[in-house]
Parts: structure tokens; C-alpha cells; sequence
């Protein structure tokens, strides 16, 4: 990384700014609700199981929704779908289901770049909707506003961003509505620090128009934006594919070493990286 250029910062929200995990569990809970309560017992056999590194269904995979298949994918192109149960298709019969490369989407197609599409998956697996799982969602988001999910954030990262921004034009670039990202924002200490926010960004869809703007908005070239993030397909590989810096926050160690220009394992360990910065 050339920390000399840089001149804009892109910060995802969730799993970047912060390191609690125990929303993931109550988002499950938000989940299994809605199901019927026969799919209950296998819903949570299967979260367990993804949780243990047990499922087929993993960070890194795919879920095709429509066709309820986990792929692996390689430049856009599948090159395994299995069933849920984990038996694998022959070649044949997924080189009829997918042509061509699969496109990621908030709708058929969800990429699992983090703990957030665990939930998801395996309830519309077990038959719910997209509108019954983001329900589920605003309700988690709704309880996280609340004093029952407290936040610790890493130690010195509100302060280095605070600096930060005295020289670098910070960036929120989230997929979460404005109000719950907002009081996680305060309860991290940073809710000023940002210079521009943009929320619900419809990410990985909209990612490169998202980049295209801010690189408008603030007058520099691609090369002189650092994009950070916890999830490779929205926040990374598109901000690559302009010619932005990077810095992924590889929680799970799935990361190869050329998926991001830096590549660290916690927010916390973002710090140190952010202070050459100053």
C-alpha cells in the first residue's frame, strides 16, 4: 500500500468498525421465528454446523437461492455446486444450470463474505422470503440501537480515525439503513468523524457507482482511495477492479495474499496500519 497517495477513505460498517459478534446469534433468532415451527430443530442444526466449519454453506461460497445450490465460484464462473445435503453435482449438470459467469445480487444470488448471509441462506433454504429475512434483519438492526448491545469498539480506533480526518476525507459506505447505523456509529464514539455517509448502498450491486462518486465528489484518481472492508465481493474486489487501495479485515483466515493490498485479521489490528497514515 502506498500510504503516501492516499486521500480518501472508504470504510464499510459492519465487521469493520466494530468487532462484536453476538448480533449474528440474535439475527439467527429473528430468523428461525418466522419459520414453521417443524423447520426450527434443522434451522439450527444447520447454523450450527456453518458456525463449525461443518455445512457446505460457508464464508467464501455462494447460495443460488432459486435453485437452493452452494457454489464455489472462480472469476465469476462455478466451478462446484453442491446440495444442501453436500452431495456435488456432476460437471455436466452444472455447466446446463450455469453458462456463463453468475452474477452476485441481494436477491438469487447471495455471496457469503460474511456471517450476515449465514441466517439468510438457510432460512430462505427452509422456505422463507427476502422480505420475511430482512425483516428479520431490521429487527436485529432495531435491537442493536438498543442498551442491551453494548460496544467496546477497538482500542484506538476512534481516535486514529479522529486524526485521520484533520488530512483525509473519511467515507461510510454501508448496506445498513441510516438510523440503526447511526446509533451504532455514536456508540462507537464516531459519529462525527465521517465526512460523507452513504447507507443501504446496495452493495455489491452498486458498489463501483458508489466508488465512481466519491472519486467525483472529492476531485482524486481511483489510486489515491483506500477501500476498507470485511467482505471481499462487496467491498474489495470491485474497488480493486477501478484501481483503488485496499485493506480487507479477514476475520475467518480464508483470505489468499493477493485479495488485498493489506490484509489484517481485526479491526483492531486496522489500527496500527491507519496510524502510518498520519
Amino acid at each position: 500500500m502506498d500510504e503516501a497517495t492516499i486521500k480518501v477513505i472508504v470504510f464499510d460498517l459492519d465487521g469493520t468498525l466494530y468487532e462484536e459478534t453476538e448480533h449474528f446469534d440474535y439475527y439467527a433468532e429473528q430468523v428461525a421465528k418466522r419459520l414453521q415451527e417443524t423447520e426450527r430443530p434443522p434451522f439450527w442444526n444447520d447454523y450450527r454446523a456453518v458456525l463449525a466449519g461443518r455445512h457446505p454453506l460457508r464464508i467464501g461460497s455462494v447460495y443460488d437461492t432459486k435453485e437452493d445450490l452452494i457454489l464455489q465460484l472462480e472469476k465469476g464462473a462455478v466451478r462446484e455446486a453442491r446440495r444442501w445435503s453436500g452431495e456435488q453435482l456432476e460437471a455436466r449438470a452444472a455447466e446446463a444450470l450455469y453458462p456463463g459467469a453468475v452474477t452476485i445480487d441481494l436477491d438469487r444470488f447471495f455471496s457469503i463474505g460474511d456471517l450476515w448471509w449465514v441466517p439468510s441462506s438457510i432460512g430462505r433454504h427452509y422456505g422463507l422470503t427476502n422480505e420475511d429475512t430482512y425483516a428479520a434483519f431490521l429487527e436485529t438492526r432495531e435491537w442493536m440501537m438498543g442498551p442491551e448491545f453494548t460496544m467496546k469498539g477497538a482500542p484506538g480506533f476512534a481516535e486514529t480515525l479522529a486524526e485521520l480526518r484533520e488530512k483525509t476525507a473519511l467515507v461510510l459506505m454501508t448496506n445498513s439503513p441510516e438510523p440503526d447505523s447511526e446509533a451504532i456509529l455514536r456508540k462507537l464514539g464516531l459519529a462525527d468523524v465521517f465526512h460523507y455517509k452513504i447507507f443501504q448502498a446496495a452493495k455489491p450491486v452498486k458498489t463501483v457507482a458508489h466508488l465512481e462518486a466519491i472519486r467525483a465528489r472529492f476531485g482524486v484518481e481511483y489510486k489515491q482511495m483506500l477501500c476498507v472492508g470485511d467482505n471481499v465481493g462487496n467491498d474489495i474486489l470491485p474497488a480493486r477492479q477501478l484501481g483503488c487501495q485496499t485493506m480487507l479485515i479477514d476475520a475467518y483466515g480464508l483470505a489468499k495474499p493477493d485479495d488485498a493490498d493489506v490484509i489484517v485479521a481485526s479491526t483492531s489490528a486496522c489500527v496500527p496500519v491507519l496510524r502510518r497514515l498520519l
